[in-house]
């Protein structure tokens, strides 16, 4: 792969060498690509090179090696060219957590938002690849999620349960607020009441979890609490009830006098 990267990098004479024409034709007939019989050297190495340009795109981003990136670039290549399962090179990048192979992709025309397959835009190998740096790149650069709700707030409850602080502030960074609710409308601060975690609860408060969210039963955390006998849960939520009942009081005030 380091031959064929090195050879496809190079600059390209109008004068094809035979070194250069034997290895292009050795390396087609090993592919079973085999010429098509233009006779022209130089158009039959260009549609090898062709050929060959997504898979070394793509390895090249996997690997972070910008020298070969901008190599086949100058070639002929292309940032948005995809190998397998309709993976762009910035996916592999991002999957990586590599953001200097990613700022490069971007500056060349990768899209930001562009979708595999299976649907998944580069943004959300970021959130796996768990890189809140480069998550809030990629989404000042302007890519976003368009995932449904309830799958996100799914992702979020189980975040919750598994007490896994960091993973939801990246999801937070990618855009998905504390108040995503699963298919049963629970909320993360439904799960972290429910499961005793006082520590995950505070966090969901200072997120922007709203206390006063019902589930599809019409319980609140609150009386979810209370119902499982979590008075120090119960606690928590009820002065951070009455500090937001305060701000706003607060805030009234002082609008008020504006007004008149």
């Amino acid at each position: 792969m380091r031959a064929i990267s090195s050879a496809m990098g190079g600059q390209q004479s109008k004068n094809i060498q035979k070194g250069n024409y034997r290895f292009w034709s050795a390396v087609a007939s090993a592919i079973r690509l085999g010429w098509i019989g233009i006779g022209e050297k130089q158009k039959e190495m260009k549609v090898t090179q062709l050929s060959l340009f997504p898979l070394l795109m793509c390895t090249a981003a996997l690997q972070g090696d910008i020298v070969a990136l901008e190599g086949h670039l100058q070639q002929g290549a292309n940032a948005m060219m995809t190998a397998n399962n309709g993976r762009t090179p910035l996916h592999l990048a991002a999957g990586e957590g590599d953001l200097d192979t990613v700022k490069f992709l971007l500056k060349k025309g990768a899209d930001v938002n562009s979708r595999d397959k299976f649907k998944d835009p580069v943004l959300r190998d970021a959130v796996r690849c768990k890189s809140l740096e480069l998550v809030e790149h990629l989404v000042s650069a302007g890519a976003h999620l368009e995932t449904a709700g309830d799958e996100l707030g799914r992702e979020m409850c189980s975040l919750a349960y598994l007490n896994d602080m960091k993973q939801m502030e990246i999801w937070k960074a990618a855009g998905v607020h504390f108040n995503f609710a699963d298919r049963n409308n629970r909320t993360p601060l439904h799960v972290a009441v429910c499961t005793n975690q006082p520590e995950m609860v505070l966090f969901c408060l200072k997120n922007g979890s709203d206390p006063q969210l019902r589930d599809c039963y019409n319980n609140t955390p609150i009386a979810d609490a209370r119902r499982l006998g979590f008075k120090h849960i119960e606690e928590l939520l009820l002065i951070d009830q009455a500090k937001k009942a305060k701000a706003a009081t607060l805030k009234a005030v002082e609008v008020k006098p504006l007004e008149q």
